[in-house]
């Protein structure tokens, strides 16, 4: 597995706290894998109270995800080279912020953003309850150096 470091756009790394080896528990996350297959249940794979990223499925140019974020979790506005991200609420409420005019929106189960490759977003659970999001995420033909850039303070939103 290739792992990719994080880093802010002022050149120092990021620590990537607690998602530890992602595919330890791949093999036994999914129903079925075969050659072109992978089947998975979501809901068997959300667990609201330890994990906050559970990886559903990999392949050479896609990946699957349950994210679970607990009541006032998020994260700092970052963006990923070269992947696009798809985030689907499937519990409770998501509040995504992005860089430009009108990039301000709650998002509530069923409901869905796409994220095109390298543009800024953050992701925040602004509620008392649990959110938890699928995630399809893309996976560039030639890695990245750099998985995640934190963008500066001046980037931020302002609360």
């Amino acid at each position: 597995m290739v792992q990719s470091a994080r880093r802010n756009l002022s050149g120092g790394k990021v620590p990537d706290f607690g998602q530890g080896n992602r595919e330890e528990t791949l093999d036994h996350r999914q129903r079925v894998r075969t050659k072109g297959w992978q089947v998975v249940n979501v809901q068997d794979n959300i667990n609201a109270s330890q994990v906050s990223y559970n990886l559903l499925t990999k392949n050479r140019y896609a990946q699957t995800v349950i994210n679970v974020y607990q009541p006032g979790q998020r994260d700092e506005m970052h963006c990923h080279p070269g992947s696009e991200h798809i985030f689907m609420v499937f519990q409770g409420e998501l509040h995504i912020r992005g860089i430009n005019d009108g990039e301000d929106i709650t998002l509530r189960p069923g409901e869905l953003v796409h994220i095109n490759q390298s543009y800024p977003y953050q992701l925040c659970n602004d509620t008392d309850g649990v959110t938890v999001l699928y995630q399809v995420a893309t996976r560039p033909p030639k890695p990245s150096k750099i998985g995640t850039y934190i963008l500066p303070p001046e980037f931020q939103p302002a609360d």
